[in-house]
């Protein structure tokens, strides 16, 4: 989970008696009250430029007290608990998954699907422990395997695939945990989350890499290697993201976060991680096998007719 929104206090007008309830409702309509859900608010200066997936946990955790055992909150609202990333905005609504259902609910706030792991008395859930829903800060969910499942079943690959090759790089999942839960129940979007699934690779380095990967299958390029190691006897070493040895063709992925996010900059400036990434393409570029170096962008990545032309432009072969 985000420390950060974990940290920022709820306020519940169920807590207060009703003349501060009153209150804090005017609070709110003046602005100085932020409203998460009805009956929860928040400050308002504590929320500001929160990404859509931690809102998303933000009205979780706004929503936990009505989601008890059988129900769990499910796909993208367990996703977001268990820290897996968001390659597209996060939905506005908690999504929850309750085994006594047969058929979807949905209202303003929540979207509530039918389980599909009971007992024969029903309102149970039954499976092994990694499929099992746990408790995460208060919050009942549905299992780290279970979720990626979900996920993978219902949404786009570009979205499930950076979860799946996180948690795997991670060593918190096996594919084969994965596949095992895939195949213990029939499920709408089986079909799609067993593509996903088999994509997963836990030697991506980011959620643009996991993104680049699906681009390429979707133009039709051949499978690269992922993290290559060009290295020169007597010193020097740099590993690139992607490696198409047929055609000579090194792909990187450049995120804003690796000229921005000081954790990845480590002491560094901007302009001082720009001319590093330099003086290492000159490396890569220095090696007879390499004749050409693409550059991807993640607005490049948001556009597939972009992969395409940048691979053709280097000679990889696309559909």
């Amino acid at each position: 989970m985000n420390d950060r929104v974990l940290a920022i206090p709820l306020i519940r007008t169920g807590d207060h008696p009703s003349a501060e309830r009153r209150a804090l409702q005017r609070r709110v309509h003046r602005g100085s009250l932020a409203a998460i859900r009805p009956g929860v608010m928040v400050d308002p200066s504590l929320v500001h430029g929160l990404r859509s997936e931690d809102r998303l946990l933000l009205l979780v955790r706004a929503t936990v007290p009505s989601v008890r055992l059988p129900r769990a909150f499910s796909h993208s609202s367990a996703a977001t608990v268990h820290g897996l990333p968001f390659t597209a905005a996060a939905p506005d609504r908690v999504e929850v998954v309750d085994p006594r259902l047969t058929r979807p609910e949905t209202t303003a706030l929540a979207r509530v699907r039918p389980g599909h792991a009971i007992d024969d008395s029903g309102g149970r859930w039954t499976g092994s422990p990694s499929t099992m829903p746990i408790e995460i800060d208060g919050s009942p969910v549905t299992s780290l395997v279970r979720t990626l499942v979900d996920v993978s079943a219902t949404a786009p690959l570009d979205q499930a695939v950076p979860m799946i090759d996180q948690a795997l790089s991670e060593r918190r999942v096996l594919t084969e945990m994965l596949r095992d839960e895939l195949s213990a129940h029939e499920r709408k979007g089986s079909e799609k989350a067993g593509v996903a699934i088999g994509m997963g690779s836990a030697l991506s380095g980011s959620p643009a890499e996991s993104v680049c990967r699906v681009r390429f299958r979707q133009v039709g390029a051949p499978e690269p290697v992922q993290q290559r190691e060009f290295r020169r006897t007597g010193g020097g070493a740099a590993v690139v993201d992607f490696w198409f040895p047929e055609q000579g063709v090194v792909v990187e992925v450049d995120g804003r976060a690796k000229y921005e996010d000081p954790t990845m900059l480590e002491g560094r400036s901007t302009a001082e991680a720009h001319w590093r990434e330099k003086r290492r393409e000159d490396f890569v570029r220095s090696f007879p096998e390499v004749r050409f170096v693409v550059r991807l962008s993640w607005a490049d990545l948001m556009q597939p007719d972009r992969v395409r032309a940048a691979l053709r432009r280097a000679g990889v072969p696309c559909r």
